[in-house]
């Protein structure tokens, strides 16, 4: 992608400039070329786009760099039916499909570095995995249950990031540099560089590529009893990736790869505004601080068995966030309503409760994951062109370690309480609030997968191609609990495991109604296994809470049709789908106590209608479109949540539209130059299930960005706007530690990029 991002940040000053100058188009051109045909491995095998009967988006990565697509909140605004729930920072969003949105169990959208899958359970600390776009060759978004070759956390859809591949001939590589500025902020800049070195050629070629970004922050932190501003600009972030990969191929049908993925991003604070403040300004007492940490190792050994291609991957996958957030009122307010209740009503009753509500108290959330992946499949090679059959199997096994530790103090409470009542809070309270802790959890999720899968795709006819494929996969969660501190209640530890097991069938009919055509039907399951919940103190909630929560699952069925027009410079597709939701996995947080438990919240119907578009118009326009219609809702009344037949499914958006218009023209010479702009949609949306919570209703927004740019030889530069009207409406109202909170769009940004390549 580094290389597409010499290209592209710079290819539209300069044709701005051009028109600016009057500068005359250019005497003679060649004919306006058609779009390029794209090659995916979405049902890992490498097919054509317009051939394939799923509906896919395909970014790729000179597309990620002329639309400024960083990260999901990005990605769902630009690709038709996806969504994002955000709770405040990096590596802090969930992000949706076609409305299979849950805050519960597995996730409900399978992420996928190549061919290693990086996705995590659903848990409130740490959102989903979120690689950066950088040395990306393409990003597939595949829509609909994928299930059969991805496996159940990827009940909605799939997000496959794919990297670009050494090169065995050529040395080459790119830098690139970028300098800008965000209104109410800073200073951003970025500098990232990627070397290809062919180590025997034809033979072993490396690919190193580094990246450093820094964001600027721009919201400042108050004292929320003053409302004077202690802090300024404290949302800024640090991000920092190294990549590697060795491409060996000692015979024509072996290719071994070992690759490297490391990624850090620290932030400062959370980029979330008090409700009730002038924007964007936080409410918090403590300072809040993250560190994110990713390590993805794989190795994939390919061989061309002449009648099939066998390939072996194999996974490591860890991540480490740890992030403190302020638990003031989650804590402190909390335990002085308590002082001030009396026992007879369920407090402590011992009065000073403001005294204690003042006190700042940070909580850290220390979340650990630890996967490790392997799968081995054989996949037919075509004989002829008159080959009718084609196949692939697989076997698959995954063991995944997610740990969550959960300190909770309350800064010198010990003190404050002494000098208060002149005792300990041993001898008043029965627990001696050793170093001013209040509450202590350690969770350990360990999920196991079991699977073997395969897939027939038979040509019935000279036009009509049959699909069968069918997954059985066997898992079990285990989750050992242990917790400490006033606000466990003494809950005593536990531990408890679930299993379950399914077969996920998808089936697919594709006809060829002309060379440039095609039509299909597909009708495919989704599946999820039911979990453990950790239990609640009962004493301060009123109930332990459920054990667990049972699995669910979904049908998907989906019509389509994908054509090339107008001598290949029109791509079309669309697709009609509908989603049948059983027994749907979501998180439901006590307001009464601040805990959490997973449960099935009854049955939920998904449907709708997405496009996309791309034409070239003559030697110099490119016009894009994309779009989606969802009708997300529950199908029935749960009255223990007020649930309502008719609400909306949590997260999903009822429309979004995306836009983008490039204009390019020859400057003199080998010199082209670009303008882009781009407009961005977003339809309004139900946030939680609680009616009055103040994210139920989301409003809509729209987001309105561009480039100039100029690409001469081995140079570029670049111009580039985000967010040029400054949209700073509250797009989402995250809960955060009992404490509502507003997210908007980055405000407008400014900047300047220049690439070198060799």
């Amino acid at each position: 992608m580094a290389i597409t991002r010499a290209r592209h940040l710079a290819r539209a000053c300069a044709g701005a400039l051009g028109i600016a100058a009057g500068a005359a188009a250019p005497a003679a051109e060649p004919p306006a070329a058609g779009l390029d045909e794209i090659v995916v491995t979405a049902q890992k095998t490498s097919e054509l786009l317009s051939k394939v009967p799923i509906s896919i988006s395909v970014l790729s990565g000179d597309q990620l760099v002329e639309q400024r697509v960083q990260n999901y909140a990005d990605l769902s605004r630009i690709v038709p039916n996806v969504s994002f729930t955000s709770f405040g920072g990096p590596g802090q969003s969930n992000i949706e499909i076609r409305g299979v949105s849950s805050q519960a169990g597995s996730a409900t959208t399978g992420i996928y570095l190549d061919d290693v899958p990086i996705n995590i359970i659903n848990i409130y600390t740490a959102g989903a995995t979120e690689p950066k776009f950088f040395d990306i060759d393409r990003v597939e978004v595949l829509r609909g249950p994928q299930g059969t070759i991805y496996g159940s956390s990827s009940m909605g859809g799939t997000l496959h990031f794919v990297s670009v591949k050494p090169d065995l001939h050529a040395l080459s590589g790119t830098a690139h540099l970028e300098v800008g500025g965000t209104e109410g902020g800073g200073l951003n800049y970025e500098a990232n560089s990627v070397l290809n070195v062919p180590l025997s050629d034809g033979v072993a070629a490396l690919r190193l590529g580094a990246l450093y970004r820094h964001d600027s922050g721009w919201i400042d932190r108050v004292n929320p009893t003053t409302g004077q501003v202690v802090d300024h600009k404290i949302n800024d972030t640090n991000s920092s990736v190294v990549r590697a990969t060795l491409l060996w191929k000692p015979t024509e049908a072996l290719s071994v790869t070992p690759a490297v993925f490391l990624q850090r991003v620290s932030d400062g604070g959370n980029s979330l505004f008090g409700l009730g403040l002038p924007d964007f300004q936080s409410p918090t007492l403590v300072p809040e601080t993250g560190r994110d940490e990713y390590g993805m190792f794989s190795l994939t050994v390919a061989y061309d068995a002449g009648f099939a291609d066998l390939t072996s991957v194999t996974g490591f996958f860890s991540r480490q966030d740890h992030r403190i957030v302020d638990g003031t009122f989650y804590d402190s307010v909390y335990l002085g309503s308590l002082f001030d209740t009396p026992a007879s009503d369920g407090g402590i009753g011992i009065g000073h409760g403001s005294t204690f509500a003042s006190l700042p108290a940070p909580a850290q959330f220390f979340t650990t994951v630890n996967q490790i992946h392997q799968e081995l499949r054989l996949s037919s090679r075509p004989a002829g062109p008159d080959d009718r059959l084609s196949w692939i199997t697989g076997l698959y096994y995954s063991r995944g370690r997610t740990g969550l530790l959960d300190n909770e103090h309350i800064l010198n409470f010990t003190s404050t309480f002494q000098s208060t009542f002149g005792q300990t809070p041993q001898q008043v309270l029965g627990d001696p609030f050793t170093n001013d802790l209040v509450y202590y959890a350690n969770s350990e999720f360990v999920n196991e997968e079991k699977a073997v899968f395969g897939q027939l795709t038979y040509r019935v006819l000279p036009k009509l191609k049959a699909s069968l494929g069918l997954r059985y996969e066997k898992s079990t969660e285990s989750l050992a609990f242990a917790t400490a501190g006033f606000l466990s209640a003494s809950t005593p530890p536990s531990a408890q495991s679930i299993a379950g097991s399914a077969t996920t069938p998808k089936a697919s009919l594709a006809y060829e109604a002309s060379d440039r055509t095609l039509v299909y039907a597909s009708a495919g399951k989704g599946f999820r296994v039911g979990g453990a919940n950790r239990p609640m103190p009962a004493a301060l909630c009123g109930t332990s809470g459920p054990t667990g929560y049972e699995a669910d699952s979904l049908w998907s069925y989906e019509l389509g049709v994908k054509t090339r027009a107008l001598s290949d410079t029109l791509a079309l597709s669309a697709a009609l789908f509908d989603i049948r939701w059983s027994n749907m996995q979501q998180d439901v947080v006590l307001t009464s106590c601040g805990f959490d438990y997973k449960t099935n919240t009854g049955n939920a119907e998904s449907k709708g209608v997405e496009l996309e578009a791309r034409q070239k118009i003559g030697d110099h326009w490119t016009l894009s479109l994309g779009g989606n219609y969802t009708d997300a809702k529950m199908t029935g009344d749960v009255a223990a949540l007020t649930i309502v037949k008719g609400d909306r499914i949590p997260g999903v958006p009822d429309w979004s539209i995306g836009t983008n218009v490039e204009y390019a023209t020859r400057l003199g010479g080998d010199s082209r130059g670009y303008a882009r702009l781009n407009g961005q949609w977003t339809g309004p949306s139900q946030g939680v299930i609680f009616r009055t919570d103040p994210d139920f209703n989301r409003q809509g927004y729209f987001v309105m960005g561009g480039s100039l740019s100029v690409e001469r030889d081995r140079y570029s530069l670049s111009l580039f706007l985000d967010n040029a009207l400054n949209m700073h409406k509250v797009i989402q109202r995250p809960n955060l530690a009992l404490v509502d909170y507003g997210v908007t769009v980055r405000p407008r940004t400014v900047g300047l990029g220049a690439n070198f390549t060799f």
